[in-house]
């Protein structure tokens, strides 16, 4: 199994610049929508993670011809037959993203057969929302040895629902589900993080007729088909702001090239906060991190607010900040699994229910830490970073799933760093 070997500390700090990588956030889902498509759709700027590569398979298992062209960052997926309606779970068992087949699925056949999904472990991550929504849209369900049955019996119908809590996955695979239905379907209290209207830009290009009426509202009216068509990947905002943590960790600077500010408006403003200076152009972000950092208390929240993806980078960033800086996760309630892989460098951090409470030190220190999902595997890389000493990172094959060329990358800002089995 793959581990990192990394030696710390960065003593001048990260220096360059990078290009930000497409969206895996968005990337997935696309991939996913295009099952409901006719013809060719070809996606451009894909990061070629090995969640894409996942979900490649899964639509090729299914009945998709999926050409994968890595240079070029494209990737074009022709449904010229009818698909596999049952997902199995060797293929979705790695990937929580492989859920959304079950609302392109739905939406083009009225019928599917998904294993439960994997992924990263974070809590409370269920379905209950998706599946509630589905019965809104004419659909029944059952669940038996570990599959979800789901059946539309007379075809999807059109209907409101309002999510009882903002689901980024759940809006996703509602608005895939309805975009073919009979009718008009009015989705309440949905997630406007870019990636999902990344998805909807999608649809739209193919034809769907999905139109916002509210802020988090949208009226869907059911179209006959969709047409192949291309469209490029948003720039990946939780890649952007991981490595700009590794200069603000490290005192350093760093340029992040094809990424959208705005996407970033709430983190930059924190980054802002804790003493960082911060330059955006249209399509980039250069920070400069200063000596002397800041404590901070923020909160996560659903897009606009501060991304829980971008959490456990923070939290790294903080212990080396002087100071008692505090972090409520009101998202998922396992994303603090960072916390006791930082503290074996000498971190100290607390966790209080939903709350992190860092006191920021002076050093950090090698150690052998072990990751379990791909947010808090950034997390440890930045701590080890800043750590004197050398500290081995276990299981990154988690970091894989989600960051482009991951080691490439930080070697190529100066961090020394080296994969080995």
């Amino acid at each position: 199994m793959e581990k990192f070997l990394i030696k710390g500390p960065t003593l001048k700090g990260v220096r360059g610049s990078l290009i930000c990588s497409g969206a895996k956030n968005a990337a997935l889902p696309l991939m996913a929508s295009s099952i409901l498509f006719d013809g060719t759709v070809t996606l451009k700027n894909i990061p070629f993670v090995n969640d894409v590569k996942t979900m490649s398979t899964l639509l090729s298992s299914l009945g998709s011809k999926v050409e994968l062209f890595e240079k070029k960052k494209i990737i074009k997926i022709t449904n010229k037959k009818k698909h596999k309606l049952v997902v199995p779970f060797k293929l979705i068992s790695t990937m929580r993203a492989g859920v959304l087949v079950m609302g392109s699925l739905l939406g083009k056949y009225n019928k599917c057969s998904t294993a439960m999904s994997g992924g990263c472990s974070l809590g409370d991550r269920g379905i209950g929302f998706h599946l509630e929504g589905f019965k809104k849209l004419n659909c029944q369900y059952k669940l038996r040895k570990g599959y979800i049955n789901i059946i539309a019996k007379n075809g999807i119908k059109g209907n409101t629902y309002k999510f009882p809590k903002v689901s980024v996955t759940g809006t996703s695979n509602l608005i895939m589900a309805s975009v073919l239905g009979n009718g008009k379907t009015t989705l309440k209290n949905i997630s406007i993080e870019p990636e999902v209207l990344d998805v909807i830009k999608f649809l739209r290009n193919g034809g769907a007729q999905i139109n916002f009426t509210g802020k988090r509202t949208v009226k869907i009216h059911g179209v006959k088909k969709l047409n192949g068509c291309s469209h490029e990947v948003i720039g990946d905002r939780i890649e952007a702001f991981s490595y700009l943590c590794t200069a603000a960790i490290t005192r350093g600077q760093i340029k992040i090239n094809k990424i959208n500010p705005k996407n970033l408006h709430t983190e930059l403003n924190v980054l802002k906060k804790i003493g960082c200076s911060v330059s955006i152009k249209e399509t980039s972000i250069e920070i400069n991190a200063k000596k002397n950092l800041k404590p901070i208390k923020i909160k996560t929240s659903p897009f606009p607010g501060f991304a829980t993806d971008n959490m456990p980078p923070l939290i790294a960033v903080l212990t080396k900040v002087k100071g008692k800086s505090e972090i409520q996760e009101n998202i998922f309630s396992q994303r603090f699994q960072c916390v006791p892989e930082l503290n074996k460098m000498g971190a100290s951090i607390s966790i209080k229910n939903n709350k992190a409470i860092i006191i920021g030190k002076d050093k950090l220190y090698g150690a052998e830490c072990i990751s379990s999902d791909l947010r808090t595997t950034f997390s440890i890389i930045l701590g080890a970073i800043a750590a004197s000493e050398t500290s081995i990172v276990n299981r990154v094959y988690h970091g894989f799933r989600g960051y482009y060329k991951l080691d490439k990358k930080l070697k190529n800002i100066g961090i020394n760093i080296k994969k080995i089995s």
